[in-house]
């Protein structure tokens, strides 16, 4: 899946929250992998006055603070897909499907699904 991304056939958009999220794991060995992984993507959305305010539109529907900020992230990067493997976001972006604009998937489902 990662050669893809430095074949630049994937092009990956982050977010500068996943970087904070990152930031903020206590463990420093897993905090080092992640963010020499994020040396991959390809583009980073900021967060900004119109993710805030979408990221609030989304907490109203039951959104976690920082999954909703990651979907407006997504959404402001005119992302095709936000993968994650976070059970509760994916049921609730499933529910909420009509209102989000941008895919939400498991990325094992997602690779199954498209290989």
């Amino acid at each position: 899946m990662l050669s893809n991304f430095r074949t630049k056939r994937w092009h990956w958009i982050s977010s500068s929250i996943l970087q904070f999220e990152i930031n903020q794991n206590p463990d420093l060995d897993q905090r080092v992998s992640l963010t020499t992984l994020l040396q991959l993507r390809h583009q980073i959305i900021f967060v900004g006055g119109k993710e805030i305010l979408r990221g609030e539109e989304l907490e109203g529907l039951g959104f976690k603070k920082f999954d909703a900020l990651h979907i407006a992230c997504a959404e402001s990067g005119n992302a095709d897909i936000l993968l994650t493997t976070d059970d509760r976001m994916l049921r609730r972006a499933k529910r909420y499907r009509a209102q989000l604009r941008v895919r939400v998937e498991n990325p094992y489902t997602w690779l199954q699904e498209i290989n």
